[in-house]
């Protein structure tokens, strides 16, 4: 075999591993990526009903962008309504992602950075679950908007690439209607990912200088604001033109809500619920990182004074300091859940650096060309920190939000530490430690992930909504779930209509039963920012036929129990107007067991209207 089809072999090797990488973690997680009852129902609940001739904001209400909706909805006419329709779909975003992110990195820094970095994305992010809670991966997200606009970002950023060799208006064009279509679905996806973006064309316009720079920023501008004119055109034929205009921005303009900023779940998300206790973690993960990484110069730099001669004295210091950093690791344990938390502190120095070495090669084009979209890249993935900024971690909201932070640290770990290091040390010495470490990160995160999905074999609902949950051995929810299902189907008619509190409109799309109300959604934070007298009048003047409480602690978003610690309004309107008529599981819905009433209304003259 010449060298010529050695080359031509090797280009295969990283997509193979990650196709192997993966298949596994598809197969793993099968049909378990969803949630039973907290955030995906929504997912799934909203286009349906959509599609049932509803109106997003204007009969639904919704805190996001439209256009992930009605994409869905979109899916659900085209393949059919169901569960299934949507994962088939996410799992062709994950494979067209991953792709994107191969091609961007490989280009500028090879197929081993490119390839570990997508096996991180595969790992960690696409296909995990790490809490007893679903919904954090790319699959079954519990917002479509995070992922759909982290897709769209990069999409954008290869399109950006490729504008940077050839300033093409087509690509304005294409770069500016992606920026729209952003703009419709996250306010902090969008902010990140526009002020990234914009910078970039910004150089462009400065240094590369294209021609007929007017007609491009034309196409920026036009394109941008189509996608947008179009949702609110379509909206202005529901409502009036300002709540049409209102929606559009509304997720905007929330971000100054005092309710919403200074709620205590996104306090908590933030780090910001305790400052003190986030910025000495902060600082205590970033300092054990400057420590590691002065570990692997020495060693680097070791070997660098060994002859060939005396190589088996290196292969005797790399065994020692191996067996040192195991000892280390033993005696001074790593809280691999916190692992993250430095990433801010690493990428703003990094961006400093690159910027610094952009702006001293700013005429060499190749270099531009090169590394110009890592650095936006990088940018954007500080600016989405940026929510979690004291308290980064992989789980929960970082599956999303620190995945672009996580492939910028994978490459700063294999491509800019070893090769500072090589001018003293090493560097395969340097990138072989610093690899070490990021495998052993991810098997710890891979091990969760494996064995909450080992626990996950229990059937829940039907056909091409099927999915699986928790088995009854371990969580009762499966079961009961299903006997609620059953329930709703012997208790209600086909017209008969359903709310489920405080969280579980699953139960709403699994029986195919419609919530008269705009809202589905009764957690504190969003009963405090709505108002309970609000949600109370709209609810009691359509009530529905039947209501189901399910036991829920939402002790994250400030208050435990529903009806016993916040809506106690709702809660006595409730009691004053439905009668129980089956209880599943536990019936005072505030022990640990699972639990569910269901409440047929009383009659209708005996209905009590809220003053």
């Amino acid at each position: 075999m010449n060298s010529q089809e050695q080359k031509k072999l090797r280009r295969f090797i990283g997509p193979s591993i990650l196709v192997l990488i993966g298949s596994y973690m598809l197969h793993l997680s099968w049909f378990k990526w969803p949630d039973l009852l907290i955030d995906y129902g929504r997912e799934l609940y909203v286009p349906w009903q959509i599609l049932q001739g509803k109106v997003l904001y204007a009969d639904i209400n919704h805190l996001y962008g439209p256009l992930s909706n009605y994409f869905n909805a979109f899916l659900f006419q085209i393949f059919g309504t169901g569960l299934s329709t949507l994962a088939y779909f996410n799992i062709c975003i994950i494979i067209l992602l991953c792709s994107i992110i191969y091609c961007l990195l490989k280009s500028s820094f090879g197929d081993l950075i490119a390839t570990a970095a997508c096996g991180f994305f595969l790992v960690i992010c696409a296909f995990s679950q790490y809490t007893g809670i679903s919904n954090y991966n790319f699959v079954c997200p519990y917002s479509h908007e995070i992922t759909y606009g982290i897709f769209l970002f990069f999409s954008a950023l290869f399109i950006f690439k490729k504008y940077l060799a050839e300033q093409r208006l087509t690509y304005t064009a294409l770069i500016g209607f992606i920026l729209g279509l952003l703009f419709l679905t996250k306010v902090e996806i969008f902010i990140a990912g526009f002020i990234s973006i914009l910078l970039g064309l910004i150089f462009v316009f400065l240094q590369l200088k294209p021609s007929h720079p007017r007609k491009h920023l034309f196409n920026l501008i036009f394109f941008f604001l189509l996608p947008i004119i179009a949702f609110f055109i379509y909206f202005s034929f529901h409502m009036p033109v300002i709540d049409a205009f209102n929606y559009i921005i509304a997720s905007y303009t929330n971000i100054f809500i005092s309710a919403e900023v200074n709620n205590i779940f996104y306090l908590r998300i933030s780090g910001l619920d305790n400052p003190s206790q986030s910025i000495n973690l902060l600082l205590k993960y970033t300092l054990g990182g400057l420590v590691f990484l002065t570990f692997v110069g020495i060693i680097s730099y070791l070997f660098t004074r060994l002859s060939k001669k005396w190589f088996g004295y290196g292969v005797i210091i790399a065994i020692f300091a191996l067996i040192l950093l195991i000892t280390f690791l033993v005696n001074f344990p790593i809280n691999w859940f916190d692992i993250a938390r430095p990433y801010p502190v690493f990428i703003l120095l990094l961006i400093v650096f690159l910027t610094v070495k952009l702006i001293s090669k700013r005429e060499d084009k190749i270099f531009v060309v090169q590394y110009l979209p890592f650095i936006l890249l990088a940018l954007f993935s500080l600016l989405l920190l940026l929510k979690m900024i004291l308290n980064v971690h992989l789980y929960h909201y970082g599956f999303a939000l620190a995945m672009p932070a996580s492939l910028v640290m994978v490459t700063l770990f294999l491509y800019y530490i070893p090769g500072l290091i090589s001018r003293w040390g090493n560097k395969t010495v340097a990138m072989s430690f610093t690899g070490l470490f990021i495998f052993l990160t991810l098997l710890f995160y891979f091990n969760i992930t494996k064995h909450i999905y080992d626990m996950k074999n229990y059937p829940v609902a039907q056909g091409r909504d099927s999915f699986l949950t928790f088995d009854a051995e371990y969580f009762s929810n499966g079961p009961i779930v299903n006997k609620t299902l059953g329930y709703i189907d012997q208790l209600m008619s086909e017209n008969d209509t359903l709310i489920v509190l405080p969280e579980g409109v699953m139960l709403n799309y699994l029986s195919r039963k419609r919530n008269p109300s705009r809202y589905f959604e009764f957690t504190p934070n969003f009963i405090e920012a709505t108002g309970e007298e609000k949600i109370l009048n709209e609810i009691s003047l359509n009530p529905p036929s039947f209501i189901i409480l399910s036991k829920k602690d939402t002790s994250e978003h400030g208050a435990k129990y529903f009806g016993v610690n916040y809506g106690y309004n709702i809660y006595s309107w409730i009691a004053a107007n439905y009668g129980k008529v089956a209880v599943i599981g536990e019936e005072t819905l505030i022990n640990d067991d699972f639990g569910i009433i269901i409440a047929q209304k009383k009659q209708i003259n005996s209905i009590k209207i809220p003053k």
